[in-house]
């Protein structure tokens, strides 16, 4: 019998479409470091999962400040320092964490 899981992850239930996004640090002609973002993976299906107040349950631990939950194809490259685009948000990557053992997919723990 199938998990929850299973079924709500089919490529149908990932409708969304996100950007992906890497911190690119350029230096100007006076010195100062300059932080741009850089598309790293456009179009990317996903599922997005809003969540309702500041905090959620992670583990024992409370979780400050995530708001959303995107769900992709498992990437190797996809790490805190990133950022998601969406709607014409951009939401903080917070904590990638690997489903049901990482070897199709990954949650984005995203904070605003």
């Amino acid at each position: 019998m199938p998990n929850w899981r299973a079924n709500s992850l089919r490529l149908g239930a990932m409708r969304e479409r996100i950007t992906i996004q890497s911190p690119v640090e350029t230096v100007d002609t006076i010195g100062q470091t300059n932080r741009t973002w850089a598309d790293t993976y456009e179009d990317e299906p996903a599922r997005y999962d809003p969540i309702s107040g500041g905090e959620t349950l992670r583990g024992k631990q409370v979780e400050a400040g995530v708001i959303a939950v995107f769900t992709i194809h498992k990437r190797d490259d996809i790490d805190s320092t990133m950022r998601v685009s969406y709607g014409g948000n951009h939401y903080g990557i917070a904590y990638v964490n690997p489903v049901d053992g990482g070897n199709r997919y990954l949650e984005l723990r995203c904070s605003g």
